[in-house]
């Protein structure tokens, strides 16, 4: 027994951290002509199922079946990371430099509030990434559901790896960013 406890015991991977990314500040429209004001926005809260709330990262395997990386891990927590990259893009997208994340200061008046419910977002290696989430803009009190929309967001992985699938989770992210943006916009206007 002893002999063989060498030839088991081969290297175990390296685990890798990745995180999301926040759009370019190249993506912002002509920033004059957006909204003329510097609005606040709350985003948050946002729930998310257990299965994603994890360090690890889920794909799916099947309808029914998920497989969680020991290895392929987020470098902090996906849910706050979701939330932290979400606000930054509104901001980039307005433009609006009174982008807050949930729990805010009691200083802090978002004009709106994003709730987000996120149903699903995960996806498989080489395949694609499918953003599934409930959200609404909820009025300066809180109480009243101004917009309240389902979106069903779904981007191709380029490659077969962690790397193409992360990156197809910022694009699913950025493209639900634009939508919230394009909501708020009418309601400005």
């Amino acid at each position: 027994m002893v002999f063989l406890l060498p030839a088991c015991g081969g290297k175990t991977p390296p685990v890798k951290y990745y995180t999301l990314n926040t759009l370019p500040v190249t993506q912002q429209e002509n920033p004059g002509a957006v909204l003329g004001e510097d609005i606040a926005v709350g985003v948050g809260p946002v729930d998310f199922p257990k299965f994603l709330d994890r360090p690890q990262i889920v794909t799916r395997k099947g309808q029914n079946r998920v497989e969680v990386s020991e290895f392929h891990r987020w470098a902090g927590s996906f849910p706050g990371d979701f939330s932290r990259v979400l606000a930054r893009n509104i901001s980039t997208l307005l433009p609006s430099n009174r982008v807050e994340i949930y729990p805010w200061a009691d200083t802090f008046s978002p004009i709106y509030q994003v709730k987000l419910e996120v149903e699903q977002f995960d996806g498989q290696l080489g395949e694609r990434v499918l953003l599934k989430v409930t959200w609404s803009l909820v009025d300066q009190e809180g109480k009243n559901d101004l917009v309240v929309q389902k979106s069903l967001i779904e981007e191709s992985v380029s490659s077969e790896d962690y790397d193409g699938l992360v990156e197809a989770k910022n694009n699913a992210l950025g493209s639900l960013s634009q939508a919230i943006v394009d909501e708020i916009r009418k309601l400005r206007q």
